[in-house]
């Protein structure tokens, strides 16, 4: 696809969902095109250009997972280290003691789960915020025998490369991954100036708005710090297409299917299961802006996507079904939304309270509706088949909760909001 097609694509599908301004960037056996579309912020009304560093979320954790690969393949650390050796503020902690580098990377290492870790703006930005994170994180008690998405266990593998560098975990980053790989362009909020830069916006009925800035060093290595371009991104994918040592990240290690999310997770990345094949990747979703990136290692291609609005992913779902299908006869499949009236069976089964030390989710059943409350909120949740529900049809990110973890009472002992998973109490 031409650069000119591709801007047409861009602009059409951002326009369809309120999306201000976005990138793309697509690699296809050694060739990129790419385009920028619409407004970096709607106060200024600049324009997004191929220089425009975007906020890209989640996409740091394949980043610092790459790196700690990179470190493997040198020979500086393995990933079946345990833990503790690399961390050493985890040292003493029952949980921890059993726990590798590569559990940690997988999201199965048991890690204390708390809202005050996860979401949180932890205190301080100093170069031992990270030490004193995993410090915290050491005195929690541990999860059960469950998967569960965690911003903690990457934070606790940013500090992983601190030790393993003695760096901050940003030079860290700089050191083993950014300059090897030519990505100038990418960055973090609190080291240096980031012009020009996208503005996150949240897309609502009445209107488009800028979103607060959430950028706390301490969840750093977890996406709330780090600023790239299209650019970059696909000398990132590219290193993953072109590096041996890298399809150790692609190797499943949870078949773990939430749905809108993916259908299994590796070490930092996803797996998704297409029409025409599995891809693989991951995506970000950080105040106000969304960032997709997918690797199509048969094809010897990628895609990346940045957006500056709340609606991104939605916006990127519809793009990416048009553009791989035409461009590489695959697609991700269409998002499934239409309740399905007792395709869960039993509802009763579900019932159940669902938490964290604090933060709480309530499932009651009625004939025909789930009616889950958390978060100061109470939603009647449809079934969609026989584990997960449709709670808001027009939430771009998140319009079904998933169960998980059944026994063999067809009893589910997770319930998963967004990738968290809260145990049933």
């Amino acid at each position: 696809m031409s650069d000119p097609a591709l801007l047409r694509l861009l602009g059409d599908h951002a326009s369809a969902h309120s999306v201000p301004g976005a990138a793309i960037g697509v690699l296809r056996e050694g060739e990129v095109a790419s385009a920028s579309w619409g407004i970096a912020d709607v106060r200024t009304r600049e324009p997004v250009t191929p220089e425009t560093r975007f906020a890209v979320g989640s996409l740091a954790k394949s980043m610092v997972a790459t790196a700690l690969a990179r470190l493997a393949a040198d020979g500086a650390l393995s990933l079946d280290d345990p833990a503790t050796g690399h961390v050493p503020e985890l040292r003493g902690s029952g949980w921890a003691e059993s726990v590798t580098i590569r559990d940690l990377l997988a999201n199965r290492s048991r890690l204390p789960l708390r809202a005050a870790l996860e979401f949180s703006d932890f205190e301080g930005a100093d170069d031992d915020v990270l030490a004193r994170f995993a410090a915290e994180v050491a005195i929690g008690e541990p999860m059960g025998e469950f998967w569960s998405y965690t911003n903690a266990g990457w934070c606790v593998l940013g500090r992983a490369l601190e030790k393993s560098t003695g760096l901050t975990w940003e030079e860290a980053m700089r050191a083993t991954l950014l300059a090897p790989l030519g990505m100038n362009e990418t960055t973090f909020v609190m080291l240096s100036p980031a012009e020009p830069r996208a503005t996150g916006h949240e897309v609502t009925g009445t209107g488009t708005v800028p979103a607060e800035p959430w950028t706390p060093r301490a969840l750093g290595p977890a996406g709330s710090t780090l600023l790239s371009t299209t650019t970059d991104i696909l000398r990132f994918a590219r290193r993953h297409l072109e590096d041996p040592a890298l399809g150790v990240l692609r190797e499943t290690h949870e078949e773990i299917r939430i749905h809108g999310w993916l259908d299994a997770w590796c070490l930092g990345q996803a797996r998704f299961d297409w029409e025409g094949g599995p891809v693989w990747g991951w995506d970000g979703l950080i105040s106000g802006e969304r960032a997709v990136l997918r690797l199509l290692p048969e094809q010897r291609s990628a895609i990346v996507v940045l957006t500056n609005g709340s609606t991104g992913r939605a916006m990127c779902r519809s793009l990416l079904r048009e553009l791989t299908s035409e461009c590489f006869g695959m697609s991700e499949p269409a998002l499934q939304l239409e309740p399905s009236p007792g395709a869960a069976g039993d509802l009763s089964r579900f019932a159940g309270v669902y938490a964290w030390p604090d933060r709480s989710w309530t499932v009651r059943a009625t004939e025909a509706t789930l009616v889950i409350e958390g978060d100061g909120c109470t939603v009647e949740a449809l079934p969609i088949d026989d584990r997960t529900f449709l709670v808001d049809p027009d939430d771009p990110d998140n319009p079904t909760v998933t169960f998980g973890a059944f026994d063999d009472s067809g009893r589910p002992a997770v319930l998963y909001v967004m990738l968290w998973g809260l145990p049933r109490v």
